[in-house]
């Protein structure tokens, strides 16, 4: 009986642990991947997953998926009501199963495609005040069985989990442009001079690109402002491929977009410009084609009294020359 406790208290007191740890964090990347790391450490199990619900399908798939070839979930979408974790988003209601081979709910299309082998499980809803975001699922337990108590267990770390999705989602808004998805202005100005102070401070080199869609007056004027909208999206969807996760890249305003490159040296800073400015050019957008002009500022982190300001004018200084030298080009500037 003394175990039974022992066990039930430290699963409290990882769970109180862990909670802090997934509220700290405003990262909804970050947060999705210790949302599955907390709870196969909660409950002692081989696997689990996070699988969120797509607003515009309706469908489920795994955001992550912990364990042996949990990567191969990736593609997996279910609709509601099937399997156990379709069925939990459809009625809003926790299951347990210690025999998943004799649930009739249980769907095996995704072991399947894994080779992995579900024995038992837990799943319950991820739920925000007003709505269901998607089901975490506990995977295997390494000793014994499911009890009512591991469910129960979940089940409250799973309300944490939604409200620090939410907050981080609510975080995320603010900060994003809701055409593309990329930082906003404002937030990217504060980005810039964070990174140019930490530049001067460790003399390290920053770059600063912005970028200018080519004639796009007339892609609207043309096609119409949806078909305009779908390039501002694709554009957004390709800066964000082709620069790293360190990189920051935003909507700078109407048609204009800005990259801060830190710690990359003036060669390869020309490399990820016309890689850029490349995969625009041979990127068809439904059926609409445009150019982007680049320009570039290059700061090397010596000159301790280089402002933001500066460093703003030189690259649109930059971007101007490469307008004026028959677009579709890139164009560097060095601070002297």
């Amino acid at each position: 009986m003394l175990d039974f406790y022992d066990k039930r208290l430290q699963q409290l007191n990882t769970l109180i642990e862990i909670t802090g740890i997934i509220n700290s964090s405003l990262d909804t990347s970050v947060i999705r991947k210790k949302v599955i790391e907390a709870a196969t450490r909660l409950l002692d199990t081989e696997a689990g997953s996070l699988l969120l619900l797509d607003q515009k399908t309706g469908e489920l798939f795994f955001e992550v998926a912990l364990g042996e070839k949990g990567d191969k979930l990736k593609p997996v979408r279910l609709q509601k009501g099937v399997g156990i974790a379709g069925w939990v988003a459809q009625h809003g209601k926790p299951v347990i199963t210690n025999d998943a081979s004799s649930e009739p709910r249980f769907f095996k299309g995704a072991d399947n495609i894994s080779g992995f082998i579900t024995k038992n499980m837990v799943c319950v809803p991820v739920r925000t005040k007003e709505k269901i975001i998607g089901v975490l699922q506990a995977i295997n337990k390494n000793n014994g069985v499911f009890e009512y108590d591991d469910m129960v267990i979940l089940y409250a770390f799973a309300n944490q989990v939604a409200i620090a999705i939410e907050n981080a989602r609510l975080y995320q808004d603010s900060i994003t442009d809701g055409l593309t998805g990329l930082f906003h202005h404002k937030y990217f100005e504060l980005r810039l001079k964070e990174e140019l102070d930490r530049s001067k401070r460790y003399k390290h080199p920053l770059t600063l690109i912005m970028i200018d869609i080519d004639f796009f007056k007339k892609v609207n004027d043309t096609y119409g402002h949806l078909a305009g909208d779908k390039v501002l999206e694709g554009i957004a969807a390709l800066l964000k491929e082709n620069t790293r996760l360190s990189d920051i890249v935003a909507r700078y305003g109407g048609e204009e977009f800005a990259v801060v490159l830190p710690h990359i040296s003036y060669k390869n800073a020309l490399i990820v410009g016309e890689r850029l400015r490349k995969s625009v050019e041979d990127t068809d957008f439904q059926g609409v084609r445009v150019t982007i002009s680049i320009g570039m500022g290059y700061f090397n982190g010596d000159n301790i009294d280089f402002a933001y300001k500066e460093f703003v004018d030189l690259t649109d200084k930059a971007l101007y020359k490469a307008k004026n030298s028959g677009r579709n080009n890139v164009t560097l500037i060095e601070c002297k």
